[in-house]
């Protein structure tokens, strides 16, 4: 909720530069509307900030009852006043949306007396994040039949759940939807699907194994052969290390796409990551292993090398940049240490096991920790763990205060606190990133790559012509895009009106990689006296992409900086 205070000076005139990569040519202006002799120049917007707070008891069992007052809220150290507190569970927000259909239905307001007294229930969008590169095999079925009695017991509006998948590349597997059969239908599909992480698993024991036999043979063997075999086991410990490294960053890098495609969608916003855990220090159990077994402890030196925690900070500031709780199953369950297993030929120092497991965990809890989630851990049987997930879907005290932005992009700390209850464990998204009005369209248009955005006032068409060969596999593909003229606001300058519009360009293709969203400036000149003629044409820019072969889907957002307004649309295209 935005009230919008404008200061008004008077009209400066600004040349506008075109920018870009990609060329575009005017076409002939149509029609627009005059705003007048002045123009925008300062503006603050005095914005509702919401900040969703879980409340747990130590059983952790959702607390009720609690008031306005029993709650503190700080941005950047400052308390701020809170100006709006509702208190929600699945009861309250089930009789809203069931009140809201009834009324729409009737399409006479008055027939649901209670629903003007209910609070507006914002819509509900669950992302399940299936990781088959980190998923072992023996996990995996185990825990999807869990995760489909959750789908099947909570997939109902306001609630909309997607599938996305992880195997070398993101894949969608089920678009939003509030249909449980299609969502446990692509979860179904899931249980034969097997990723990489069981082949490196097979490699860590192997080299667990090899460890343990240089340093258990025969002791009268020549030095130097021991010494060999000690520098070899050192050589691919560090290798195994960068792979796993490699993985982990291709793997984040999917989770931050999700994030990024969910930038655009207005509501409660949760991924849930499904995994055998992931490393925070790829390589660390192997390193310990190994500095205890040879009494070598240099080769821990290798952990600032490959440290993750750079990589996991950055997709949890984009999370809470995005306002995306991530939620983390480790599937993998109760485990044995590594190398303690009954067809283990030799023991392992305890220490250094116990180091590698927790560290598989640790990156788990400080995704879900860092954006307000929840990691499920230590457990064979994850429907509890999915339950408490649940129970943060649907109980929740939103809680609001209002703050002066200046548009610009800035990060502020938040921090919620209970007065008087410290036995209380609470929930909620530590950052509230303010946004320039360019970000916000420029997160939409992303999002409108992998989801439907049906926002489109200005009338926006978008069409591709015929592609024409470019370098290797890439095709060069005309596109044109129009807007009519009297969906833009013209400014006076001389003897000209002028238009101008900053316009977002994206792809996707089918195996899930996106470009660049790209940002241009254009504007648009009409002379005075051919304003009135012009009123019925419309506005067209076109476009020279670069695209691979295949299925691709455009997606364009145009901003219009005077009166603020966006428009965004989409086309598919087949390349070539």
């Amino acid at each position: 909720m935005t009230f919008r205070v404008l200061k008004v000076l008077a009209l400066a005139a600004v040349a506008v530069a075109v920018a870009g990569t990609v060329a575009a040519q005017k076409a002939e202006p149509t029609s627009g509307e005059v705003l007048g002799e002045l123009a925008f120049v300062d503006e603050v917007d005095v914005t509702v900030v919401n900040v969703d707070v879980s409340v747990r008891d130590r059983d952790g069992r959702p607390v009720e009852g609690l008031g306005v007052d029993d709650f503190r809220v700080f941005q950047n150290g400052v308390e701020m006043p809170i100006s709006h507190f509702v208190e929600l569970d699945e009861e309250v927000i089930r009789h809203r949306v069931t009140a809201v259909a009834q009324q729409a239905a009737a399409a006479v307001p008055e027939t649901v007396e209670e629903a003007p007294e209910l609070p507006e229930i914002k819509p509900v969008w669950v992302v399940l994040f299936v990781d088959h590169e980190n998923l072992k095999a023996l996990d995996r079925n185990r825990v999807l039949r869990r995760v489909r009695e959750f789908v099947a017991a909570n997939l109902d509006e306001p609630v909309q759940m997607m599938v996305a998948s992880y195997q070398r590349s993101l894949q969608v597997k089920q678009p939003f939807t509030s249909d449980s059969r299609e969502v446990t239908a692509a979860l179904r599909d899931m249980t034969m699907v097997t990723g990489g992480r069981d082949s490196r698993e097979s490699a860590r024991r192997e080299l667990l194994r090899d460890i343990q036999e240089a340093v258990n043979r025969d002791h009268g063997s020549e030095v130097n052969t021991q010494e060999g075999a000690r520098l070899d086991m050192r050589q691919r410990v560090a290798a195994y290390a960068a792979e796993e490294s490699n993985e982990l960053s291709l793997t984040l890098g999917a989770l931050r796409q999700v994030v990024a495609m969910l930038s655009g969608i207005e509501g409660r916003k949760s991924l849930i990551y499904i995994s055998s855990g992931l490393p925070m220090t790829p390589g660390i159990g192997l390193m310990h292993e190994y500095a205890m077994t040879f009494r070598d402890q240099s080769i821990l030196s290798l952990r600032g090398r490959y440290d993750g925690t750079r990589l996991y900070h950055g997709l949890v500031s984009m999370a809470n940049a995005q306002e995306v709780s991530l939620y983390a199953i480790d599937a993998s369950g109760l485990e044995t240490l590594g190398g303690y297993d009954a067809d283990a030929a030799y023991a392992r120092d305890p220490t250094a096991s116990s180091i590698g497991e927790k560290d598989y965990q640790a990156s788990l809890r400080y995704m879900a920790d860092g954006t307000g989630g929840l990691a499920v851990v230590n457990t064979n049987d994850v429907a509890g763990g999915l339950e408490r997930i649940s129970d943060d879907l649907f109980n929740y005290y939103s809680l609001g205060y209002t703050t002066n932005v200046r548009g610009e992009d800035r990060v502020h700390r938040i921090d919620v606190e209970l007065t008087g209850k410290a036995d209380y464990d609470l929930r909620f998204r530590r950052r509230f990133v303010e946004k320039s009005i360019e970000s916000r369209v420029q997160d939409r248009v992303f999002t409108s790559l992998m989801v439907e955005v049906d926002d489109n006032p200005m009338a926006l068409e978008l069409a591709a012509g015929e592609s024409a060969p470019g370098s290797g596999s890439q095709w060069l593909v005309p596109v044109h895009l129009s807007v009519p003229l009297d969906k833009l606001v013209l400014v006076p300058e001389g003897d000209e009106l002028v238009a101008r519009m900053v316009v977002f360009l994206g792809s996707r293709d089918e195996d899930g990689r996106s470009s660049e969203v790209q940002r241009q400036e254009h504007e648009l000149r009409v002379p005075a006296a051919e304003l009135e003629a012009a009123r019925s044409r419309r506005f067209g820019l076109d476009f020279r992409l670069i695209l691979d072969e295949g299925r691709q889907r455009l997606s364009v957002g145009v901003l219009d900086p005077i009166s603020r307004q966006a428009s965004y649309t989409t086309a598919v295209v087949t390349v070539p």
